[in-house]
């Protein structure tokens, strides 16, 4: 029997944005829920963040179009974007600076049409089960991990998936994030909460990082 599949927010936004020219990684969460094996399950933390996402990819849009307008406008001085996506609106830009401006943002709310949309009926047809609204998430657990990982919507998932591994037989945790995520820094987090929590015996998803499987 195939394990219950947890997966987080980056799996389910790249495999919204697919296509034959993907990125590897991309290419990877979209096979991974494409061919889906036994039961897929999202929490109330990550369908946060899918909307969180999207608000923010509207953000960018929108600084690179006044870009477009304005070669002088800086993506710096805008309060929106945060410093770590700063890089990605410059990938973007460099990738549309060449249209139209009327084409450019014809092309930009596409691509956030077909997102949403992928995302939309990805949670209609492919999700057998919603877990972990986000008012039960324990934030002391939140807190906990905080400890270790700075992201605080990781945080808030991770903690859900742990709230739910205390009833369940083991899952996969599945993410594509090469940074917090990463097979060391998970065994760090578990090894951290064995030493510091171990009356609380927390038990830990198995890590499937797509970042890191062939």
């Amino acid at each position: 029997m195939e394990k219950e599949s947890f997966l987080d927010t980056n799996v389910i936004y790249n495999y919204s944005n697919y296509h034959a020219q993907s990125k590897e990684i991309i290419k990877k969460c979209y096979f991974y829920i494409h061919d889906k094996k036994g039961r897929f399950v999202v929490c109330g933390a990550v369908l946060e963040e899918l909307q969180e996402i999207i608000k923010k990819i509207a953000r960018i849009h929108k600084a690179i179009t006044k870009k477009i307008e304005d070669q002088n406008y800086s993506f710096e001085d805008n309060p929106l974007i945060s410093k770590r996506d700063i890089p990605f609106a410059k990938q973007i830009y460099e990738k549309f600076k060449e249209l139209e401006l009327k084409k450019l943002s014809y092309e930009l709310a596409k691509e956030r049409d077909m997102s949403r949309i992928i995302i939309d009926k990805f949670l209609k047809t492919k999700i057998d089960e919603k877990i972990i609204p986000i008012e039960q998430i324990d934030n002391k657990l939140v807190s906990k991990i905080h400890d270790i990982i700075s992201n605080h919507a990781d945080c808030k998932i991770l903690s859900s998936a742990l709230q739910l591994q205390k009833e369940r037989e083991t899952f996969l945790f599945v993410t594509a994030d090469g940074k917090d995520l990463n097979p060391n820094g998970y065994n760090y987090l578990k090894e951290h909460f064995n030493i510091n929590y171990t009356k609380e015996k927390y038990k830990f998803p198995e890590l499937f990082n797509l970042m890191f499987v062939n």
